[in-house]
């Protein structure tokens, strides 16, 4: 889980200004606090697209990457978004045990079963993607 935790603060007339009840005190603060309102709606919703991009490209990794016998792993592959909240989260993979053999697949076993790495392989890359999006390493 990632948690995102943003302070707002600007300096004005040689002090540090605080929203911390979210009311405007003078009269610049009404059109600085519409901007920064604005600013940040914005960015939200550009973070909810890419998540939601980024879901759906890690579902796709995880069916390319699956092995394939009778094609149910691939089409059990499934997603996840919630963005209701102040955290927002993605999950995509296979439901617990739903196929029974997918772990099986996906991290092997000591008697001849491969590990795949679907799951790791799309996160990793998923990961990769979205902390390039908001501008980190």
């Amino acid at each position: 889980m990632a948690r995102f935790s943003m302070h707002y603060n600007y300096r004005f007339g040689g002090s540090n200004r605080y929203y911390g009840s979210g009311m405007p005190h003078g009269q610049y603060d009404s059109g600085l606090s519409a901007f920064v309102t604005d600013h940040l709606n914005k960015s939200r919703q550009q973070l909810i697209l890419d998540m939601s991009n980024m879901r759906r490209k890690g579902e796709a990794i995880v069916r390319a990457n699956s092995r394939v016998d009778t094609g149910r792993m691939k089409s059990m592959v499934t997603g996840t978004g919630d963005f209701g909240t102040d955290i927002l989260k993605i999950s995509f993979g296979w439901e617990t045990l739903h196929p029974y053999y997918a772990p099986f697949q996906e991290f092997g076993t000591r008697t001849g079963i491969k590990p795949m790495m679907a799951v790791l392989t799309g996160y990793n890359t998923v990961l990769a993607d979205l902390r390039s999006r908001l501008g980190g390493a």
